[in-house]
């Protein structure tokens, strides 16, 4: 478990240090990555559209999929293996998430609507922390660790 734990905390940081990378050469090293800052009003609407929609859809269903009876089994089953394969699929979702409106803020020259579902993402991502209690408390049955 305590490998498991150190994979997901690996994807955890380096999820969130790309995404940063490009804040810093966005905003303080003025690097101009304005690529799409030209385009037509009705790309940037099916864009921005298309992303909120992504966003709305895709950070739920981050948080709540070990709840999901399938998953859920699986991780009571096989735990570290399984918590591997599903913490690692959580994560990628929140962390693509996050640098694609990030990515996307930038390359609009700015667009604030990409900030805010970039932030967004970035207030979800420290609930699912991977820290070696959560990865002990997903990996077993409800109550089977409270005292009767």
């Amino acid at each position: 478990m305590k490998r498991t734990q150190q994979i997901l905390m690996t994807l955890f940081w380096g999820q969130l240090a790309i995404p940063a990378m490009l804040y810093v050469c966005g905003e303080f090293l003025d690097v101009d990555m304005a690529v799409l800052s030209g385009c037509s009003p009705t790309v940037r609407y099916a864009a921005t559209a298309a992303m909120i929609l992504f966003s709305l859809a895709l950070i739920p269903l981050a948080l709540r999929l070990f709840k999901f009876r399938k998953i859920h089994d699986d991780l009571i089953e096989r735990q570290a293996f399984a918590l591997d394969k599903w913490g690692v699929v959580r994560l990628m979702i929140l962390g693509d998430l996050l640098l694609l409106n990030t990515v996307l803020y930038y390359a609009f020259g700015f667009e604030p609507a990409f900030g805010y579902l970039a932030l967004i993402t970035l207030l979800a991502m420290p609930f699912v922390y991977p820290t070696m209690n959560r990865c002990l408390t997903e990996t077993e049955e409800p109550g089977e660790g409270a005292e009767a």
